[in-house]
């Protein structure tokens, strides 16, 4: 039975990539990894609608699709992910790990899941890059209260061949009901349209 509403994002993870010179990407599976304490993503469609007219209707109507901007917030963003998505270094001898203004972050894919009323809903966004977290803290009344921090995020299209056809895919999702196989390799390899996974 199909999910009538979801809820609750969680099981963050992430698959750090090296892009090509053709604009797509090559993902070192070996270096997936979980990203814990996502409290909400916040992702806006980007792209128009344009429309041409001609013998009194709209005669061409393109719809762009440039992939989503938005927001992850997070109760904190691990060391690992700004060294493997923000290109942060750490410095060998004195154990600072910092930031390199002329450093250029890989992409990455992010995975997640929503809650649903019948099952889990998984979702990929395949060509991430994330700018860097602003830094804030203030004193809460003797509350421990953890501050967060929040990233912005752009997910643009990939580039890839699908069933021998040049596509743009931009983000994906699947359910347990829809595909057994591919739903249990969610989070161990970045499962692409096409490239069966069982």
């Amino acid at each position: 039975m199909a999910n009538k509403y979801r809820y609750d994002v969680k099981n963050c993870y992430y698959c750090p990539g090296k892009r090509n010179a053709d604009g797509s990407i090559t993902f070192d599976e070996t270096r997936i990894r979980q990203e814990p304490g996502l409290q909400s993503i916040d992702m806006q469609a980007e792209g128009d609608i344009s429309k041409i007219r001609a013998d009194g209707i709209d005669y061409i109507i393109i719809a762009s699709n440039n992939g989503y901007t938005g927001t992850l917030n997070f109760v904190k963003i691990s060391d690992q992910f700004r060294q493997d998505c923000l290109a942060e270094t750490v410095d060998i001898t004195t154990g600072i790990q910092y930031e390199d203004a002329d450093a250029t972050p890989d992409p990455f894919a992010l995975m997640g899941e929503f809650k649903g009323d019948t099952e889990g809903i998984r979702f990929i966004y395949y060509n991430c890059t994330a700018s860097r977290p602003n830094q804030t803290g203030e004193n809460k009344d003797n509350m421990r209260e953890p501050d967060t921090e929040s990233l912005s995020l752009q997910a643009s299209p990939l580039p890839c061949v699908i069933d021998g056809a040049e596509k743009n895919i931009v983000r994906g999702g699947v359910t347990k009901s829809a595909n057994a196989a591919t739903y249990n390799q969610w989070f161990s390899k970045v499962c692409l349209p096409g490239i069966s996974n069982a």
